[in-house]
């Protein structure tokens, strides 16, 4: 007995679903956090790529504050 999820795309949020979203405040609190934090090197990668999603995300809202 299973199911088939022929559609599913991993590592996407689909915003009907109702998932709450950063606010603009939020992601400046959170990139100023991962700012002023110290890490290890096998850390890094990770904190690394959260980085680049925070800041996309950023920028993106950035885009519609300013429309």
């Amino acid at each position: 007995m299973g199911f088939k999820a022929g559609s599913t795309i991993i590592g996407k949020a689909d915003p009907a679903m109702g998932l709450p979203i950063l606010t603009r405040e939020e992601i400046f609190f959170m990139l100023n956090i991962i700012r002023k934090s110290t890490f290890t090197g096998e850390e890094m990668e990770e904190i690394y790529n959260l980085t680049l999603k925070l800041q996309k995300m950023y920028l993106d809202l950035e885009k519609f504050k300013n429309k």
